[in-house]
Order: C-alpha cells, then sequence, then structure tokens
C-alpha cells in the first residue's frame, strides 16, 4: 500500500475575531458603567441618583428597580451586566462617531 498524502494542520488557525467581540463579552458593573458615563464626581451630592438615572436610560428598567438593587448595586441581575457592556460599547461609539452637537432624540 502506499502510503498515506501528509496533511499539513495550520499551528495557528486564522480566526475571525475581533476585539469588540471579545470586549462584548466581559461584564459591565453597575458602579464602572457610572464611573464612565455619569460626569459628576462619585463624592458630588446627587451622584447616586444621577447614576441611578444613567442605568434606567441604559437597561430600560424602572429607576426604582435599580435603586432596591443597593447601595452599591450589589443585588443586581447578571444579565444587566451584559446590557451595560453594550450601552458601554454604544456609547463609545456615538462619542467618536457623532458629532458634540447631533441631537441625542
Amino acid at each position: 500500500m502506499p502510503p498515506k498524502p501528509r496533511q499539513t494542520i495550520d499551528s495557528n488557525p486564522k480566526k475571525t475575531q475581533y476585539r469588540i467581540d471579545a470586549l462584548s463579552n466581559l461584564p459591565l458593573e453597575p458602579l464602572d458603567y457610572c464611573k464612565r458615563w455619569v460626569e459628576m464626581s462619585p463624592d458630588d451630592w446627587g451622584y447616586r441618583k444621577a447614576c441611578i438615572a444613567a442605568l434606567a436610560e441604559a437597561t430600560a428598567l424602572s429607576e426604582r428597580t435599580i435603586g432596591n438593587w443597593g447601595e452599591n448595586f450589589q443585588r443586581r441581575p447578571q444579565y444587566v451586566l451584559h446590557i451595560l457592556r453594550m450601552a458601554d460599547m454604544l456609547n463609545q461609539i456615538r462619542k467618536i462617531v457623532l458629532p458634540p452637537d447631533f441631537p441625542k432624540e
């Protein structure tokens, strides 16, 4: 019998994986989202209220629901972490692509 032809195995297969795909799988905690997108210092009066409003806008949940997650949002549902990552990525794209005077609605 003749020997079988050798198959070349690519030791470094090319993947169609982009950084944004890997990033979208990383969770983002509510406090981290607020640090990025609430334009106040965490020490300022009214920061928590502004943070809750930003989280409500990003998740489409009520401010009351988000307020019930605890002082540091430790009782938040797990799925919210991925919604916040997606909202964060969209905010970054808007910041880069859209002009500053672009209407919000």
